[in-house]
């Protein structure tokens, strides 16, 4: 077998693993939907244009987190409208002038991909581009007299309308965020009894340990500024995101020392505290005569015994991320990232102007939600696009020849919305790994049958928009193989070093302290977690920018590695000369090749 082999095993494996449902997935999935289908249904009643990227902006920003969609609906209508208020003078001074519109579109595009890069905006700031772009071409499709009225106000009235809906949808029928965390407390315990009864089964045990808390603690917060739940059960929340990833890091040492029913019956004590705290209620305190001492045992023991403390056992507070990278101005990747997704969407723009082929307009779009920093990381993002591309596609050729010549009304093509975007957000609700091929299908479908406003059974047009969309993928492809080809491998060494510090400045700890210290734990299992994804992607590399396959197996191996000491740095009582030497070796060891022993 070739080395290149397990890296092809294992997205395989990890997007059968993402495609498998969880708790809350399909309540997500016919929400998705449902406002996908109400979009349409106004898109098409109000003549509102473009309903296909309307249930694109559905699909791709609506997240679990009820409060979180609101807020991020209200943001964005805010932000929206400011754009095409500061619009107006731009076009005025713009629309005699072709090569002022091109070069609008090329540094918006550059100002707000740099932001998506560098700051917290991240896909926010894409799609304030994508906008002003789309703002930008309506100008030769719209008469002189109507850009106002036809192409302004559509643009608002596009971007604007689903996130009204999506704020409306998410207080009636959304679930708020200290739901969220405590379904994620539950998961936790489950998986981590698992762990013990079946040590052999760790795949979403590194899952969860990759997710860190960041995430929940920052929705407790939200709950608790919003005021969503009693102050008490926000207090015992975020305590217990803590203490259930203290439990996850002992399940993950793996103490095989202990014998099976030991095993067992910690694994029934974990799910007997899941079952209560599913229930709304907090866990029992363990047994009195529990051990208490330095060991792994010892300490899952105390974190059930926090865990029934009112206020969850620990007192974290989220980190706040910064506004701007620290390196965002001494690094060239997100100057670069920005500049080779402005030049596809030029690229992509002149084509389909130049041809007179505006059916293909797609191709810029492709460009806004296609690109990301590293070769390995777009090209799998291409691949899952182009999947999803070809599957939408098939599934509106199917919708057009079968089901559209018996739809007579806006309700009937609501509802083939509806059955189509269930099958597509079951997809892009799953992680990283494979929800672009669910946003794509989604759009590629939407955008063979949304054509006009009503049902359509237009083959061209459809036809037209796929092909713009393969359009878009071949110019990113071609841009971000052939200039400043930026390899996963640089990101997983430096990824690697800093894992390999933090694990020896762990090491240099008390016991007590290196047990106590869960945030530097969850970075170094986020950073495992990152590096595995990263070492997939690489094989999606043009073989000639790809590390050769020693260098890969070296950095698999030296994560492997550190994965292996982490448990051992937690919970040993007494840590070695030789392990903190080994430790300092593994952080300067990133240049790859053969090890030393």
């Amino acid at each position: 077998m070739t080395p290149a082999s397990p890296s092809v095993a294992t997205p395989l494996a990890r997007i059968w693993r993402d495609l498998q449902p969880f708790d809350g997935r399909l309540a997500l999935t016919w929400r998705i939907a449902l406002l996908c289908a109400l979009v349409t249904g106004v898109a098409m009643t109000y003549r509102i244009p473009e309903a296909a990227i309307s249930c694109y902006l559905v699909i791709f920003l609506m997240k679990p987190d009820a409060a979180m969609n609101c807020l991020l609906g209200v943001g964005l209508i805010a932000l929206a409208s400011l754009v095409v208020l500061a619009m107006i003078p731009v076009i005025n001074l713009s629309i005699d002038s072709p090569p002022a519109r091109l070069a609008i579109i090329f540094f918006a595009t550059y100002i707000f991909l740099f932001l998506a890069s560098a700051t917290p905006l991240g896909e926010q700031a894409a799609i304030v581009g994508l906008i002003i772009a789309f703002i930008m071409t309506l100008v030769t499709d719209v008469p002189v007299g109507q850009i106002g009225d036809q192409g302004l106000l559509a643009a608002w009235k596009m971007a604007c309308m689903p996130m009204a809906l999506m704020v409306l949808l998410n207080l009636v029928v959304g679930t708020p965020p200290h739901v969220h965390v405590r379904r994620r407390i539950v998961n936790r315990l489950r998986t981590a009894a698992d762990a013990l009864e079946t040590p052999g089964h760790r795949a979403d045990l590194d899952d969860l340990l990759a997710a860190g808390n960041d995430a929940s603690l920052q929705q407790v917060l939200l709950a608790r500024l919003l005021h969503l739940t009693p102050r008490q059960r926000t207090t015992w929340l975020n305590g217990a995101v803590e203490t259930s990833y203290k439990i996850l890091l002992v399940a993950d040492a793996s103490p095989q020392a202990l014998p099976p029913e030991r095993r067992s019956a910690l694994a029934r004590l974990l799910r007997g505290a899941a079952e209560r705290i599913s229930a709304g209620e907090r866990p029992e305190p363990p047994p009195t005569a529990a051990v208490h001492d330095d060991t792994a045992e010892g300490a899952l023991m105390e974190a059930l015994s926090r865990l029934s403390r009112p206020d969850g056992g620990a007192s974290p507070v989220p980190e706040s991320p910064p506004l701007l990278a620290a390196d965002a101005f001494s690094s060239p990747r997100h100057q670069r990232y920005a500049l080779k997704t402005s030049v596809a969407a030029v690229i992509c723009y002149l084509v389909y102007t130049a041809a007179g082929w505006d059916g293909i307009h797609t191709a810029l779009i492709t460009c806004y939600v296609a690109a990301l920093g590293t070769t390995g990381e777009t090209l799998y993002k291409l691949t899952l696009r182009l999947v999803g591309c070809l599957i939408g596609a098939a599934m509106g050729c199917a919708a057009l020849i079968f089901v559209m010549p018996s739809l007579t009304s806006i309700g009937g093509l609501m509802v083939l919305v509806f059955a189509a975007v269930m099958v597509a957000a079951w997809v892009s609700t799953g992680s990283e790994r494979i929800s672009y091929a669910g946003v794509q299908i989604a759009l590629a479908f939407l955008l063979t049958t949304l054509n006009g406003f009503g049902p359509s059974f237009d083959f061209s047009q459809a036809g037209d928009r796929i092909m713009g969309i393969l359009l878009g993928i071949f110019v990113i492809y071609v841009i971000f193989t052939q200039f400043w080809p930026a390899s996963v491998v640089d990101g997983i060494r430096t990824r690697l070093q800093q894992a390999a510090a933090a694990l020896a400045s762990l090491a240099a700890a008390t016991p007590g302290e290196r047990q106590a210290d869960i945030r530097t734990a969850a970075e170094i299992q986020k950073t495992f977690g990152e590096t595995g994804d990263l070492l997939a992607m690489a094989f999606f590399e043009p073989r000639r920018q790809r590390a050769s396959d020693a260098d890969l197996r070296h950095l698999a191996a030296l994560r492997a590695e550190l994965k292996s000491l982490c448990p051992q740095v937690r919970f040993a009582p007494a840590l070695d000369d030789r392990l903190h030497a080994r430790l300092h070796r593994l952080a300067g060891d990133q240049s790859g090749g053969t090890r030393t022993p």
